[in-house]
């Protein structure tokens, strides 16, 4: 006895139902993840552009302090009685003048130092102070004296530092610590430490701790 079976026929070429779902559902897939994997690299390439760009402005902020901190006392003509006015036991503040403009206050100041045996010019009056609440370094011109002080954020996202390090340590000539401020006139140089948070990553930070030592060359002449 002969059994016939009939096959389904396809014309050649051709893709059955299944098949055609088969291949929608695989090239869906596919496209899924490199859909994803474009979004990771673009958010990837975001951060990182991020990162650069904030830790290029943290090092800028730093290079501006250390360069202020060095003009700290200048007085050429000896009349000025600038150098360091204030300092916090803990660190965290310095105020300094510096003869270094003849320019009135609130205008655009000067490009080069150019003394004029005063402080009563712009920038003349300088103060760097931790802002815990704002987490910032802040800097003040005149702040000692209310109806000519204006202050600005420096630098932003700042972290304490490790081991309890303080923004400024003070250091006599014999490199012992002074942290008084009635004891100010033994103060030689600065150490300015300066934790800060930067971007590393998608949703991620990463603190990053700079520190240098400026001695105060116009101090103590």
């Amino acid at each position: 006895m002969n059994k016939t079976v009939c096959l389904p026929v396809r014309s050649a070429g051709g893709f059955t139902l299944l098949e055609l779902m088969i291949a929608l559902g695989l090239a869906s897939l596919v496209f899924g993840m490199m859909v994803d994997f474009f979004v990771t690299l673009t958010r990837l390439s975001v951060a990182q552009n991020a990162a650069a760009e904030s830790q290029h402005s943290a090092r800028a902020g730093v290079e501006y302090v250390i360069h202020d901190l060095c003009m700290a006392g200048l007085d050429p003509y000896q009349t000025a009685g600038a150098g360091i006015e204030e300092i916090s036991p803990t660190g965290s503040k310095l105020r300094f003048t510096a003869d270094r403009c003849d320019q009135p206050i609130n205008s655009s100041g000067c490009d080069k130092p150019s003394p004029d045996g005063d402080l009563n010019d712009q920038s003349e009056e300088v103060t760097y102070q931790y802002d815990n609440e704002r987490r910032s370094l802040r800097r003040c011109f005149y702040e000692s004296d209310p109806d000519r002080e204006t202050c600005v954020n420096l630098i932003d996202r700042v972290a304490p530092n490790p081991d309890g390090t303080p923004l400024f340590t003070f250091l006599d000539n014999e490199n012992n610590q002074v942290t008084e401020n009635l004891d100010r006139e033994r103060i030689r140089s600065v150490v300015f430490t300066l934790t800060i948070e930067e971007p590393a990553g998608i949703r991620k930070t990463t603190a990053r701790t700079y520190s240098s030592r400026v001695c105060l060359r116009n101090i103590g002449l």
